[in-house]
């Protein structure tokens, strides 16, 4: 899933299939810090910004581990 050009709801969903619990939420982070680097596999910029929130390791894997840039 395009971190940079799914819906919302398209990114939730692929969340909630990764074992994201509270999908739609963090949706609503990966939507707010667009635009992610095309060459940036590993959503470098994302991860930094989903550390604010301290959602713990394995949820930031589960997240990225669903996305793309």
């Amino acid at each position: 899933m395009s971190a940079n050009s799914a819906s919302r709801d398209e990114i939730a969903a692929a969340l909630k299939t990764a074992g994201v619990t509270s999908s739609q939420r963090w949706a609503a982070e990966v939507v707010e810090y667009r635009p992610y680097a095309g060459g940036d596999q590993d959503l470098t910029k994302l991860r930094h910004n989903l550390a604010k929130y301290n959602p713990g390791q394995a949820t930031v894997d589960k997240i990225v581990s669903a996305l793309r840039p």
